[in-house]
């Protein structure tokens, strides 16, 4: 019986090792010894790329770089198998850090690397501590996104030194996230863009002292955005078309868009989300949109993280006052 090809089930022993000779540690690679790696890549790895070390030199140089489990993988002739952008980053950071590093391991190993399924920034931002579904995680960052940008909230949130910025947003505003679970509006029926855009109404309702003509409440407003942008008609509230017609246009708008698409991914794009947040503040404010309905480019709301939180257990993180409190607070 070849032992070393014994089911996983057994709890027999193999004879031998056929992993004695790898060798695993947690060193410290300094700037030069990383440009030594380097030199000796893998020569068929993936080609670099650039978006990913200048993350990951962000954070070396932010000092957010932690020890992870993925390790500095080097052959037995000393060719290094995995580990090429954080070791570029390092050089251009010229800051050393602290890796686990195995050594001695097959020539075919480089083959399994990175075949694994990559963490998304709800996976990452629950495995820190603070649990958030997929779909909440796309809202907050529709609410924080910059819609001058070509691209969706979570086009501009996806970097993992980004977690802790939307990991924060999320904790100032998660009775938004409970309410709307508790309605449940977090179900595939209700669009993303429209629920993040719903969460600015939420913000400066809550935030902001003023009267509106509608009369309602933070939660019975964005109640009846969602009720309306959603299906045209409201169930929970009377629908008054001099009140409440900008939500009534995004709806024709969706409805519009999904006739010309049909089966197809709609109200998913850019111009989507500045279609949304149109209608939103003017939703908000009982204000009218005109025949001409189009995606606006500058923000009428206050940013997202310029608003007091309005989640009565938020505390602001020590990782938050201890340094780089700029970052976490946007600058007009």
């Amino acid at each position: 019986m070849n032992h070393s090809m014994l089911p996983i089930h057994s709890e027999e022993e193999p004879d031998s090792n056929p992993y004695e000779n790898v060798e695993v540690g947690i060193e410290f690679i300094t700037p030069s010894y990383a440009a030594e790696l380097q030199a000796n890549n893998y020569q068929f790895n993936r080609d670099l790329i650039k978006a990913n070390v200048n993350d990951l030199k962000k954070m070396m140089v932010d000092g957010n770089f932690v020890l992870s489990n993925d390790a500095v993988v080097i052959d037995s002739d000393g060719v290094m198998k995995n580990a090429q952008h954080r070791m570029e980053a390092l050089i251009q950071a010229g800051i050393g850090q602290w890796f686990v590093v195995m050594r001695n391991v097959s020539h075919d190993m480089g083959s399994i690397i990175d075949t694994g399924r990559s963490r998304k920034m709800a996976d990452r931002i629950s495995f820190s501590g603070t649990k958030i579904s997929r779909k909440n995680c796309s809202i907050v960052r529709h609410g924080m996104c910059d819609i001058s940008s070509p691209t969706t909230g979570c086009m501009q949130f996806s970097k993992a030194w980004q977690d802790e910025i939307v990991k924060d947003t999320y904790r100032r505003f998660q009775d938004y996230f409970d309410f709307l679970d508790s309605q449940k509006f977090t179900t595939t029926t209700y669009n993303p863009l429209a629920l993040g855009a719903g969460l600015k109404i939420w913000a400066h309702m809550k935030g902001e002292e003023c009267d509106y003509a509608h009369g309602m409440t933070a939660e019975e407003r964005v109640t009846h955005w969602i009720e309306i942008v959603t299906y045209g008609t409201p169930s929970t509230f009377n629908y008054v078309p001099a009140l409440d017609g900008a939500a009534a246009k995004v709806f024709a708008a969706r409805r519009e868009k999904k006739e010309e698409s049909p089966g197809a991914g709609f109200w998913n794009d850019a111009p989507s989300l500045r279609k949304s947040i149109n209608g939103a503040f003017k939703f908000m404010n009982c204000e009218a949109i005109g025949r001409n309905f189009y995606a606006i480019t500058v923000d009428p709301f206050k940013p997202l993280r310029k608003m007091p939180p309005t989640n009565p257990k938020y505390i602001v993180p020590e990782y938050i006052t201890a340094h780089k409190l700029s970052e976490f607070i946007l600058e007009d």
